[in-house]
């Protein structure tokens, strides 16, 4: 009866509590870019979409290469993550591919902490934006919805979709749905406060505090995975 219990833990990555700390991960990288790189937002790839167009329609090569850049270099850290993944399982990796990704992440993050404001805003910003995106496929669905935790824009759609659905069913399940995916949604501006304040005070050390992050969620999933062998 016991091993039953254990084997019917859920995963942390299944948790509410977990991906909202990554997603307080995602808006504190962006609090962190804007205060140590010159208000610069590394997630805002909608945006940057649209001053691409724009800045083509313009005539305007040289911004339009600025905003071309950070998109590459999101769609390249989503490939980097799928390559990572794919590794893992050809090697036979031990446990969830995740746990190695996260310290991965937690470990770039401590190093472009070490990155001087003197460097080029390009450089960091666009390293930030690439492990954006190897976040952004690391966890994708919350209680089985879709969910990303470095961008807002389809969260947003969601929060509008489980508004409808607990207006319309008034049921206790879809109630609840709404009002965790919510907090996550919103979760992402509670990171970027912290992430704002902390820069301001200790500029770009603050992505440190990241790194501390993603390690203590690499641990909590090596520990569920102790308890369930």
């Amino acid at each position: 009866m016991k091993n039953n219990k254990i084997k019917q833990k859920v995963p942390p990555w299944e948790k509410p509590i977990f991906i909202m700390i990554v997603t307080i991960v995602g808006g504190y990288m962006n609090g962190y870019t804007y205060i140590t790189r010159h208000h610069i937002l590394a997630n805002m790839h909608t945006a940057n979409m649209s001053k691409l167009g724009i800045n083509i329609a313009l005539g305007q090569w040289q911004g339009a290469l600025s905003y071309f850049i950070p998109i590459v270099a999101c769609i390249l850290g989503a490939a980097f993550s799928e390559l990572v993944k794919a590794l893992l399982v050809i090697h036979k990796f031990k446990g969830d591919w995740r746990k190695l990704a996260l310290i991965l992440e937690a470990i770039a993050l401590f190093f472009i902490g070490l990155i001087p404001t003197s460097f080029p805003d390009i450089i960091v910003t666009n390293l930030v934006s690439f492990f954006m995106g190897y976040q952004l496929c690391l966890f994708r669905e919350c209680l089985g919805i879709a969910f990303n935790t470095t961008i807002c824009t389809g969260n947003i759609r969601n929060v509008g979709q489980l508004l409808y659905s607990a207006l319309d069913e008034k049921s206790k399940d879809s109630i609840r749905k709404l009002i965790i995916f919510t907090c996550l949604t919103f979760s992402f501006a509670l990171g970027a406060i912290p992430g704002t304040l902390i820069s301001i005070a200790i500029s770009t050390k603050a992505v440190w505090v990241c790194s501390f992050i993603l390690l203590t969620q690499a641990v909590w999933i090596n520990i569920y995975e102790c308890s369930v062998v």
